[in-house]
């Protein structure tokens, strides 16, 4: 039942990112203008990458505290000590940006609207937000561990509520970009201190806030798991953000703009798959720190088919409705012709990211990062000089399928290794057939047809909506019928998460 809660609360939580980002990104260009938008798509880059400063410790802190062969005392001395050096940590972040932002904005953004002066101040402002991102996603970690998703997910909606709606409306009668950047920060550093209370609360049974001296016996007994996250961060922010950066740096920023929306429509993929990885880590945590590895492969086998045809329908929707959902998105005709050839590529480079997801639970149940470290660094070698490349001899097309072809390989490197380390599984019929390429033929043709069907585009945006939510539920269905028994398959759904408690 447990599990089941925190299920629904993380796709309400993550159901709200979804709509949030459809309806306030269109909000923020008619009113700022896109060139103002593909500022605040910089600051998304910007803090993709001050992800590394978070070393591990958020990852850290929600698996001590999920982990079962623990006392809560000694995850109360954990919390101290973690939160006090993340304190250290948001004011590094701070006065890194504040450091850079005058080298950032006269080097590397070309801007036809903004000064280097004004990108300056918005760039100092944007660091002093992203050093209290980094603190509220440590408390929310923390709540994740402590099985609190019903909590963390309130307050991560509260909070994008305030974030992101309320000022669209405060720039609905004050238009500036700095305007938009002052209240994000407001917000998030009020959210901040909430969620701080709430966790401190949950772990300490009281309020009250000590700044805690180090212990340097926890740091040595997490520091082997939060170095190997730290790595995986840094690698991951690389990976994720180099190919926005190059497009920052190389192009004129409106094509950050436009590769920035295809990029987020295309992240609904892995938005959908996500609450599902979140509700399962701290339950696969606990399977495996009591040698119950039989339970986790059976959980994990009933995930995998529901999840991956899941993935694959509402990525075969992006690549055959990319013009169309992004007209639907927008209202603009030109920014759909802009964007619409990044979504196909990108969307199937999503599809294949959010198949790590399970696989990479597995490992972090396990604290074993050793592998996400080998890959990560070897994938480096490629994207960092084939962004540069491809983009500056292709554009953001080239970047978009470099981001494509490393995620394939990593994937079905992920899917392999981990299957065959902690379940002994090796078969391409049972690793790959089944679970991946069958659901990805069958999804893409079942597509393909409904891409056919006459469709009422030109006629209202709504109905377009309608219809294609309709196509992606379509091709989810047919996909799971044909793939398990006609009379399992509801039951199949309904005792999805039940079996696993």
């Amino acid at each position: 039942m447990i599990i089941k809660r925190n299920l629904a609360a993380n796709y309400v939580g993550k159901f709200w990112s979804v709509v949030s980002s459809f309806v306030f990104i269109p909000i923020y260009i008619n009113l700022l203008g896109f060139d103002s938008y593909s500022i605040i798509s910089f600051s998304l880059v910007v803090s993709g990458l001050m992800v590394i400063l978070d070393s591990g410790l958020t990852a850290t802190l929600s698996r001590e505290l999920a982990r079962s062969d623990q006392s809560f005392l000694e995850k109360r001395g954990i919390f101290a000590t973690l939160e006090t050096v993340y304190f250290l940590i948001t004011g590094l972040c701070i006065a890194l940006i504040f450091a850079f932002s005058n080298v950032i904005s006269s080097n590397w953004i070309t801007s036809e609207v903004y000064s280097s002066h004004e990108i300056s101040i918005f760039i100092k402002i944007i660091g002093f937000e992203i050093g209290f991102q980094l603190l509220i996603r440590f408390y929310l970690g923390g709540l994740i561990g402590l099985e609190k998703q019903i909590m963390s997910n309130t307050l991560q909606v509260t909070w994008s509520v305030f974030r992101n709606g309320v000022v669209a409306v405060i720039i609905l009668f004050l238009p500036s970009l700095k305007v938009f950047f002052i209240w994000q920060a407001f917000s998030t550093l009020s959210f901040a201190i909430i969620a701080g209370l709430i966790l401190r609360k949950a772990i300490n049974g009281n309020h009250s806030f000590n700044f805690n001296r180090i212990e340097r016996s926890i740091l040595s007994k997490t520091w082997k798991f939060a170095s190997g996250m730290l790595l995986i961060s840094i690698v991951a922010a690389l990976n994720t953000q180099m190919d926005k950066l190059v497009i920052s740096k190389v192009l004129p920023i409106e094509n950050l703009g436009f590769y920035t929306l295809a990029v987020s429509l295309s992240m609904s993929i892995f938005i959908f798959v996500t609450p599902v990885s979140v509700a399962m880590l701290p339950r696969f945590t606990v399977l495996f720190s009591g040698d119950r590895v039989n339970e986790a492969k059976a959980l994990l086998d009933k995930l995998n088919i529901i999840v991956n045809i899941l993935i694959f329908s509402i990525m075969a929707c992006m690549i055959f409705f990319s013009y169309e959902l992004i007209y639907i998105w927008t209202g603009n005709h030109e920014i759909a012709i802009q964007t619409k050839d990044y979504v196909p590529i990108i969307s199937i480079g999503v599809a294949f990211l959010s198949l790590q997801i399970f696989p990479y639970n597995i490992a972090i149940a396990n604290g074993y990062t050793r592998l996400n470290i080998i890959l990560g660094l070897g994938s480096l070698f490629f994207t960092l000089p084939g962004y540069w490349i491809a983009i500056s001899k292709y554009g953001a097309i080239g970047g978009a399928f470099i981001f494509c072809g490393i995620q394939f390989v990593i994937a079905n490197i992920y899917v392999f290794y981990i299957n065959r380390r902690y379940f002994g599984v090796i078969s391409f019929v049972e690793l790959y057939l089944k679970p991946i390429i069958v659901p990805f033929i069958l999804t893409m043709s079942i597509g393909f047809v409904f891409s056919f069907i006459p469709d009422i585009i030109e006629v209202n945006r709504f109905y377009s909506f309608i219809w294609i939510g309709f196509s992606a539920t379509c091709i989810f269905f047919i996909t799971l019928l044909v793939l398990s028994p006609k009379k399992n398959s509801i039951d199949y759904i309904k005792n999805l998460i039940s079996s696993s408690n």
